[in-house]
């Protein structure tokens, strides 16, 4: 008996449901597609060649340490480019590498300007390497140039290679050049005179005062840094030390509007001779300085009307009444043999000694006698 599928039966047929084509329709809508982006296509095509549309104008805000130069050639609008093929991303990218901008933003505004927006670095110090006047932030990046009143000099230099302490080496370039950014070539610092060198401390002969006199009064000036009480020998006048005179200030230059009004330190250190724009200071004399640059006449109880930084290879700091008078030398720091946290022990024995003296009668004072913490406090009389 055969159980296979039931046979078909001869006539009958399968119903099927008859399926609408909407082919013209369809291929109208594609028709009318295609000729929009073609009609975009064209326009855009028509706009970026307009010359209405060339950027023109530059607008440019927040450049102090940046030169107007610097930006047009990072946006080339020396190149008249049409507005829409300007990359405005790109632009700001590139800004942000020069030395005295921390960010930036480009835009564009219809029918020709260019709008740079930059946030350049805050200065902390003024770092005097040579001839040129260094502002330098508080991470020790030297990034912007001043004269001898403080005001901004915008520079042209280039982009650097990075932006970080670590990936810039002390006293090598640190500029990348580009040939779309040509940088103001800096002529290379000459080294200051070595100052004559101090005496030993052997050499000195102890003279210390004699008791019941008036300086015994005063606060002891042999106190140092870390409390410890010390003799306060003084010796002859042959004996001081000499240091390379300061810079005079150009009389053609006052403080203007933008003046920055910050201390200086004068970079003497022939390892340093070699610094630029891009390049940092090294972390503890960027410390070192700062503390004693900030340093007012009070803060040492002197009447002067100003105090000068100086840092050699010879002294290390020293911190000298302007006009010249007295010179205090504070030595040199390191960030594990002698730490800048001894500097304000420093500063009480320097007040301490010209308040016994008088700083009229004090030319040259020894704040430390080693590396050590335990300085001895020499002083030669004028």
């Amino acid at each position: 008996m055969n159980r296979g599928l039931p046979s078909r039966r001869p006539g009958s047929q399968v119903r099927r449901t008859p399926v609408r084509r909407t082919g013209p329709p369809l291929r109208s809508v594609q028709i009318l597609a295609a000729m929009l982006m073609v009609a975009c296509a064209t326009g855009l095509l028509v706009v970026s060649v307009l010359p209405s549309f060339d950027a023109r104008t530059l607008e440019i805000h927040g450049a102090q340490f940046t030169s107007e130069k610097a930006v047009r050639s990072i946006v080339a609008v020396g190149d008249a480019p049409n507005l829409f093929r300007i990359q405005t991303d790109r632009a700001a990218e590139q800004l942000v590498r020069l030395p005295a901008v921390k960010s930036a933003s480009v835009w564009v505004l219809l029918p020709s300007t260019i709008v740079v927006n930059i946030v350049e670095r805050e200065p902390k110090l003024i770092w005097v390497i040579g001839d040129h006047r260094y502002a330098v932030d508080q991470d020790g990046l030297l990034f912007g140039l001043v004269d001898s009143a403080g005001n901004p000099i915008p520079s042209s230099a280039g982009p650097l290679v990075s932006p970080s302490p670590g990936s810039v080496s002390s006293g090598s370039p640190s500029l990348l050049p580009s040939p779309s950014m040509t940088a103001t070539p800096l002529p290379t610092p000459t080294p200051k005179p070595t100052p004559t060198p101090k005496p030993s401390r052997a050499t000195a002969k102890p003279s210390p005062t004699k008791a019941g006199s008036k300086g015994s009064a005063a606060p002891s000036a042999g106190a140092s840094a870390s409390g410890a009480a010390s003799p306060t020998p003084i010796v002859g006048t042959s004996l001081i030390p000499s240091l390379a005179p300061l810079p005079t200030a150009d009389p053609a230059t006052t403080p203007g509007p933008r003046a920055l009004g910050l201390p200086f330190v004068f970079d003497r250190r022939s390892a340093d001779a070699g610094l630029g724009l891009g390049s940092f200071v090294d972390p503890v004399n960027l410390d070192a300085g700062y503390r004693l640059a900030g340093l007012t006449p009070a803060d040492v109880g002197t009447t002067v009307s100003g105090l000068a930084v100086v840092l050699d290879d010879e002294h290390g700091f020293t911190v000298s009444s302007v006009p010249a008078g007295w010179v205090a030398e504070f030595g040199f720091y390191a960030s594990t043999v002698r730490k800048v946290t001894v500097i304000p022990g420093q500063v009480r024995d320097l007040r301490s000694l010209l308040l016994q003296y008088g700083e009229a009668h004090v030319a040259w004072v020894w704040l430390v006698a080693d590396v050590s913490d335990n300085g001895v406090i020499t002083v030669v009389p004028r």
